[in-house]
């Protein structure tokens, strides 16, 4: 009964820590121009900002708008003619937050401010974070089929779970493609991509979980619910971008799936893929984790996953005790019978049994 009590702190603990106040933290912003103007600029946006800018400078407004659609930055500044770049699509708190800082810079140099917003959220996704709930949806439906076959499976051979979870995450992806898509028309692009995603987030779930259970048996709960759930959609970077969260979840951010699969999501939507082989590479490392956790508990149990049975139960039961018989039925039908007789008939069955 400790495990609601854990719940009940472990939800708040985390989620509040992550996004009760939205501040930046080492957010990147870079200032257009090689000249000496442009480059004090950048000095003084990044004294004033201090550990919570991270301010670069770039050639040119051509190589700005690269970066903002590579994600590479969040806003890019050009002081000569006030124009800043941002992507609210990639998260309008912090496309606000940088907004901010160079409105003061614009105040104190007399330019007016020109906001240039390279990519906004779908007209049916006014807060640019709809595409959180495919993730949430296939993760937690991963989790969750991976935790009734360790309770309900237990008589499936390793293999045939594995193919009932690649079913499945086709059957997931379809129905979370279906609904964003095709009911509420959320998006109208990019519904491949985003199809094997979400795909992918389904199997990555589901095969560590199996692994992680193979190992801890029903200790596994608390582990895939702290890493998918308690952790994991916090620090996905979604309802609150990464470079507004404290330090902690920032690290997380780069760690867990769900960060790998908000990024995915996000980019695969709205920025045509840009940058999204990293996150690929770490979707990637986390199944093969749950593969290797899979190996792991094989070796410990080398039979796992195979369910011998009433009969072979039965068995089993015979070689250790020839004297008994073989089936509780059979007691029944042998009741009045006196005991030598029973034994002795309790005995050739189980040497049928051997010899069979």
């Amino acid at each position: 009964m400790l495990f609601p009590l854990f719940m009940a702190f472990a939800y708040p603990a985390s989620y509040v820590s992550a996004m009760h106040q939205p501040a930046p933290h080492e957010m990147k912003v870079e200032v257009i121009g090689t000249a000496d103007a442009a480059q004090q600029v950048a000095r003084q946006v990044a004294a004033k900002g201090g550990d919570a800018l991270d301010v670069s400078t770039v050639p040119d407004a051509a190589a700005a708008r690269e970066d903002v659609m590579d994600r590479e930055t969040r806003a890019a500044f050009d002081p000569a003619t006030g124009d800043l770049f941002v992507a609210t699509a990639g998260g309008r708190q912090a496309a606000a937050t940088a907004q901010g800082v160079f409105q003061q810079v614009a105040a104190q140099t007399g330019t007016p401010l020109k906001v240039n917003d390279l990519k906004k959220p779908a007209a049916k996704d006014t807060l640019g974070i709809a595409y959180m709930y495919i993730m949430t949806a296939c993760v937690t439906a991963g989790y969750v089929t991976s935790t009734m076959l360790g309770n309900l499976g237990k008589g499936m051979r390793l293999r045939s779970k594995l193919g009932l979870i690649g079913l499945l995450s086709v059957v997931a992806a379809v129905l979370t493609m279906g609904v964003t898509w095709g009911f509420y028309g959320v998006y109208d692009s990019h519904l491949v991509p985003a199809g094997l995603v979400a795909m992918g987030a389904y199997i990555t779930a589901a095969v560590f979980q199996l692994g992680v259970g193979g190992l801890l048996g029903q200790a596994a709960t608390i582990v895939g619910i702290t890493v998918f759930v308690i952790l994991g959609i916090p620090a996905s970077g979604v309802a609150a971008s990464p470079d507004l969260m404290p330090g902690f979840f920032q690290v997380l951010h780069r760690m867990l799936p769900t960060g790998a699969i908000g990024e995915l999501l996000q980019r695969v939507i709205y920025f045509d893929g840009h940058g999204a082989g990293p996150w690929i590479l770490l979707l990637a490392t986390w199944l093969l984790l749950g593969a290797g956790l899979l190996w792991l508990a094989s070796l410990r149990s080398p039979h796992s996953g195979e369910d011998r049975g009433a009969i072979a139960d039965q068995v089993e039961h015979a070689r250790k005790h020839p004297d008994e018989p073989l089936l509780a039925a059979y007691d029944s039908d042998d009741s009045d019978d006196d005991a030598p007789s029973a034994s002795q008939r309790g005995r050739h069955r189980a040497q049928e049994v051997k010899h069979a």
